[in-house]
């Protein structure tokens, strides 16, 4: 079965080359050689490459970001230290002085191995939890260490130590994270069923403060799936919670870390019973996944724009095919899909990414009305055949005769995404289907405020931008460059090719 799994990637891979560079030569203002995290010219927000530590700054793994009264904040371990970097932007945050916080006494329960610290503000004060040790990771269990009550500074006061956290069952136990719901506090990790490193489950307790578990733990997920089940011990880990309304969703990482198919898990609870295991739904498959150059990507936190209106995952991957606990820290944007959050494909490292907007112009850098959609490929505009009113048509490129087919209408959702309608037809450029599939085509259909009919206006700078659908995550695509008119258009992974890159005139 792994067999097969790699060769079905390397053809993938293959597939999305060529599909990307036939007929054209990378765009040279957009190669990945470039300096990295330098504004391009006219860009709306400055752009950057994953990841954004790099081969200079060394490895980093379990990143958990937050961010407060204008600053994003990093908690870190090196294994015996812990430590927090703050910073005005996300792609910049692991290039800034680290402040250690904490460096645990010798001859402790907690003197070693100290790992994925997450930072939180909870009644009152500061918290870091840890997963360490006495230098036997047999012994690892969590622990919590207390800080200032300034909620608007994290480096405001001293952290120092407080408690260990366990369970009536206590047994191993790591990448442990706190939340509220419902006016109930709760604990999420991941641990050992027995004494023995059999495999690593996820489980949850209740809290009655920052620093207690109060009874016993309940198991919420065990490595079920293939996808979960590469490398030996089986794992199920970094539990980190994303809820939206009623909805508790739990993104955790399974498979072996030291794997190229560490990823990551979606566990999702809709009745409120968060301490009963059958309350959880888990998809037949990941929720993210190893994709072209990104390897093993797990352990993620989520953190929003300055401006509140983007989502962003944070995670780590490995540094190269193969390179295990030698890994990097990445970042880039997800969707929504209700209260399911949805993480599509890691954008491959080298891509020029727009880094979070600061202010509703960044986020939707378009003002509301009809514009040409102009390829900068082949200069020709994205257009409705013969300008017909028939839903379900098939969108193409055509000469740019400044024509009603070849003008759109924007509307901006306020969100961060337009719907975007042809002026012909009044239809909306519709993902068919809303499908995932890279390479599906894209038409025009009855407004119905799906989220396969949003799109995400993306700007590359020097007057080119990248349209992004909310449903798959998906780039508006020239296929293969075609230069003949009446091409029709897909969805395709974001590159830095050309095919990918709009004017949008008005």
């Amino acid at each position: 079965m792994k067999t097969a799994n790699l060769l079905h990637l390397c053809a993938l891979l293959a597939l999305g080359f060529i599909h990307a560079c036939k007929g054209q030569g990378p765009d040279t203002d957009m190669t990945p050689n470039k300096a990295r995290r330098t504004p391009a010219t006219e860009s709306a927000s400055p752009i950057f490459n994953n990841p954004l530590s790099s081969a200079d700054n060394g490895s980093y793994y379990d990143p958990w970001v937050i961010r407060v009264d204008g600053f994003y904040y990093y908690c870190g371990s090196d294994g015996g230290r812990l430590w927090i970097t703050k910073s005005a932007t996300l792609q910049d945050l692991l290039l800034q002085t680290k402040t250690y916080i904490f460096t645990p006494p010798s001859g402790t329960m907690y003197s070693s191995n100290l790992w994925a610290p997450e930072l939180h503000y909870r009644s009152g004060r500061w918290y870091v939890y840890f997963a360490a040790d006495d230098g036997n990771n047999a012994n690892h269990r969590m622990f919590v260490l207390e800080g200032g009550s300034n909620a608007g500074d994290p480096l405001a006061g001293a952290y120092n130590y407080k408690a260990r956290l366990s369970a009536t069952t206590d047994r191993w136990a790591i990448d442990g994270s706190p939340f509220d719901f419902n006016g109930q506090q709760y604990f999420v990790w991941s641990g050992w069923e027995g004494t023995s490193n059999v495999s690593q489950y996820i489980y949850i307790a209740r809290m009655s403060n920052p620093y207690t578990l109060s009874g016993e733990r309940v198991e919420i997920s065990r490595p079920d799936y293939a996808w979960e089940k590469v490398g030996s011990p089986t794992v199920n880990e970094g539990p980190t919670p994303l809820i939206s309304g009623n909805t508790v969703n739990i993104i955790y990482s399974a498979s072996g870390s030291w794997t190229n198919d560490y990823c990551l898990g979606r566990l999702t609870c809709t009745n409120g019973d968060l301490m009963t295991k059958a309350s959880w739904n888990k998809p037949s498959t990941a929720a993210f996944s190893r994709f072209g150059n990104v390897y093993g990507p797990g352990h993620a936190s989520f953190v929003k724009s300055p401006d509140n209106i983007q989502w962003w995952i944070v995670y780590h991957a490995a540094n190269s095919d193969g390179s295990g606990w030698d890994r990097r820290v990445m970042a880039q944007q997800f969707s929504w899909d209700g209260n399911i959050p949805y993480f599509g494909y890691p954008i491959e490292k080298g891509i020029p990414v727009p880094s979070p907007s600061v202010g509703p112009s960044y986020a939707m850098p378009i003002a509301d009305g009809p514009y040409k959609i102009k390829s900068k490929v082949t200069s020709q505009c994205v257009d409705v055949p013969s300008g017909t009113t028939t839903a379900g048509v098939q969108i193409q490129q055509w000469t740019d005769y400044n024509n009603t087919a070849q003008k759109w209408n924007f509307i901006s959702l306020g969100n961060g995404y337009y719907k975007i309608k042809s002026v012909a037809s009044n239809l909306c450029l519709d993902d068919a289907g809303g499908s995932l599939n890279a390479g599906n085509i894209l038409i025009q259909w009855t407004d119905n405020n799906n989220i396969a009919q949003q799109w995400r206006v993306q700007d590359m700078g020097n007057g080119y931008f990248k349209l992004i659908n909310r449903r798959s995550l998906m780039a508006l695509n020239v296929p293969y460059s075609n230069q003949t008119p009446g091409t029709k258009l897909e969805q395709w992974y974001e590159n830095q090719y050309d095919a990918e890159l709009w004017q949008i005139l008005p």
